[in-house]
């Protein structure tokens, strides 16, 4: 196990802060777009996460966030109040996100990127930051498990393991959301699909019943003999018995069918010649 601990002077360069490349990020990106988790509502069970990484390590901030294409979105924040979202700063979240490993700012003022970030220079006057990546089965990291606070402190392994488990505790919730609204998804299409099942079956029988009284009236016949007509002709033309109602209704009306072959449509029309009664 190792531990991206930042304690450099100003002006040395620190290659955590350099940008991720474009087609890295882009990846990053969709990953995060696939959980469809930014400017979602709290969430007891990641409030909860953040409430005890901070009792654990003894601090009264603790946040968990998702890093944006440019900003940092909190999905919960203990100790924090009135605070959503800010820039994609570099030197905490967006810095953080760049490791695959714990990564911690005993002194913020002692960093040249962190020494920059609004929630360092500004009211609140961050000067310890510890993060553990929330990091997908595929490698792509989403955001950070972090703790904070306006002293600068030392952080111990048993600390920075913790951080690591509740950000793959973060993970693991993300993955149930995931399968639970695919499920939801799935059963919305299923339901989708047994409607239009259901449609389609509705309209071919209305069709058929359509093309029976058709038949009924053309050969004098009762229901059973005009269905037995209409089966028949189904079964000898191997055409569907759907299709050969809407020719049905369609050659009843003076309109031509135009998805029937030649020969199907002549033996409709002598189906639907009127029978001359027998001397």
């Amino acid at each position: 196990m190792s531990i991206q601990v930042s304690a450099a002077s100003p002006g040395e360069p620190r290659s955590a802060s350099c940008p991720p490349p474009g087609a890295q990020e882009a990846a990053r990106m969709e990953a995060v777009r696939r959980y469809d988790i930014l400017d979602t509502p709290p969430d007891g069970a990641f409030d909860r996460v953040a409430a005890l990484a901070a009792r654990f390590c003894g601090v009264e901030m603790a946040t968990v966030t998702i890093v944006d294409t440019d900003r940092i979105w909190f999905k919960a924040a203990e100790g924090l109040q009135d605070v959503s979202e800010i820039g994609r700063d570099p030197g905490l979240c967006a810095s953080a996100i760049l490791q695959d490993e714990p990564y911690v700012l005993p002194d913020t003022l002692k960093d040249p990127q962190a020494v920059a970030n609004p929630l360092v220079r500004g009211e609140l006057g961050l000067r310890f930051y510890a993060a553990a990546p929330i990091t997908t089965a595929d490698g792509y990291r989403l955001g950070t498990v972090n703790v904070l606070d306006t002293r600068p402190r030392r952080v111990t392994h048993r600390e920075t393991d913790t951080l690591r488990d509740l950000a793959a505790v973060v993970m693991d919730e993300l993955e149930l959301r995931l399968a639970s609204m695919r499920t939801v998804q799935l059963e919305r299409e299923l339901r989708h699909s047994q409607e239009a099942e259901m449609r389609t079956a509705m309209e071919s029988h209305a069709v058929i019943d359509q093309a029976m009284g058709i038949l009924m009236k053309a050969q004098a016949c009762d229901a059973t003999t005009a269905w037995k007509v209409l089966k028949r002709l189904s079964q000898n033309t191997n055409t569907k018995l759907r299709d050969i109602a809407h020719a049905t209704a369609d050659l009843a009306t003076g309109t031509e069918p135009v998805a029937l072959d030649n020969a199907v449509r002549e033996l409709l029309r002598r189906a639907l010649t009127p029978q001359r009664p027998r001397a």
